[in-house]
């Protein structure tokens, strides 16, 4: 199994090194190659420019995108970013490979929040539509935010902190474990 994680600076792991990044407990918790394709400051445009770079030549088995903070912070409509994603996706499913929709973790910036909360509920209308997985890292954070732990979470309005990226590391695990099972299971055939 070589799974790699493709966005920006929430998945390279800013404003610390990757081994901070939340791709560390996937790594430490499954049998496989996990690659960090994270680049501080990317749009999903950028994702998916060197999506056949990142991505595709390098033959993995799933592929996590997660995307969308950089373009709420350049207020891009939706229409734009989806079709990012859905060339990613279109592209990942013709070279054989599983990818996973990840959904982005809350902003602390209001008009920023706005643009995601779109974005998200594109992502979860569009995996529930074509039946792909993804990664709630939205709600875990959500959770601790009503109980007002933003400053454990975050080490700006955007960016986890070191306690941020554990949290993410432990959703991701936590869904990993169970979309790896889903494509373990033959799918039933009636005859």
């Amino acid at each position: 199994m070589r799974i790699i994680a493709i966005g920006d600076s929430i998945t390279e792991g800013f404003p610390y090194t990757k081994k901070e990044s939340w791709l560390t407990n996937i790594t430490q918790e499954f049998q496989g190659e996990v690659i960090n394709k994270g680049v501080n400051g990317d749009l999903t445009q950028n994702i998916y420019n060197r999506f056949g770079r990142d991505v595709l030549a390098l033959n993995p088995t799933h592929v996590i995108i997660l995307g969308g903070t950089n373009d709420a912070y350049a207020k891009y409509p939706l229409e734009r970013v989806s079709l990012h994603f859905t060339a990613m996706v279109k592209m990942s499913q013709e070279q054989g490979i599983i990818p996973i929709l990840g959904l982005p973790i809350p902003s602390l910036v209001l008009n920023e929040e706005l643009f995601l909360r779109q974005y998200r509920n594109w992502l979860i209308d569009y995996t529930q539509q074509r039946d792909l997985p993804r990664i709630d890292f939205y709600t875990p954070f959500q959770k601790h935010l009503d109980l007002g732990e933003q400053s454990k979470l975050y080490v700006d309005e955007v960016h986890p902190s070191l306690e941020g990226y554990k949290l993410m590391g432990r959703t991701a695990v936590n869904n990993l474990g169970s979309i790896l099972r889903r494509a373990l299971i033959p799918a039933r055939i009636d005859f």
